[in-house]
């Protein structure tokens, strides 16, 4: 019986060391980046954290909006800089600035329900704003980088 009890005790004791020698090699509770681990998503003790839109699709799709079916666009906004709105193919929304706030909807903004909008001018904007859900607090930037012709 106290053989048993030892091996026990030594089985535990290897166990318990094999888990903390593993928990060390990865830095322990200040995550990786010390020593040369090269970080693996961590940096000074800090997590990196990338936060995706819940609305990006799992795989690389290529859109063709109802409004231009002919068009095929890669990125998730569009924005016409005559009418100061975005398209967004994720969603298949309009957002658009109605004067107070921006909405987004999926019927056109009031001011393009009888124009044909692919014909006017147009721009995909960068692949790093596909993440961003509120595109709208970049207009200003927007506005001066893609003028209507």
């Amino acid at each position: 019986m106290k053989d048993l009890k030892k091996i026990i005790l030594i089985v535990i004791s290897i166990l318990l060391l094999g888990t903390l020698n593993g928990f060390s090699q990865r830095g322990g509770h200040r995550g990786g980046g010390h020593h040369g681990h090269g970080g693996r998503g961590y940096r000074h003790g800090a997590k990196v954290v990338i936060k995706q839109s819940i609305y990006r699709p799992a795989k690389i799709v290529v859109y063709h909006p109802f409004w231009g079916p002919k068009r095929a666009f890669n990125r998730r906004w569009i924005y016409f800089p005559r009418y100061n709105f975005y398209w967004d193919n994720w969603r298949n929304h309009y957002v658009f600035w109605n004067g107070t706030i921006w909405y987004s909807q999926p019927s056109p903004p009031p001011t393009v329900v009888n124009v044909n909008i692919d014909n006017e001018k147009h721009y995909e904007l960068k692949d790093s704003d596909d993440d961003v859900d509120d595109v709208y607090q970049g207009n200003e930037t927007h506005k001066t980088e893609y003028k209507p012709e």
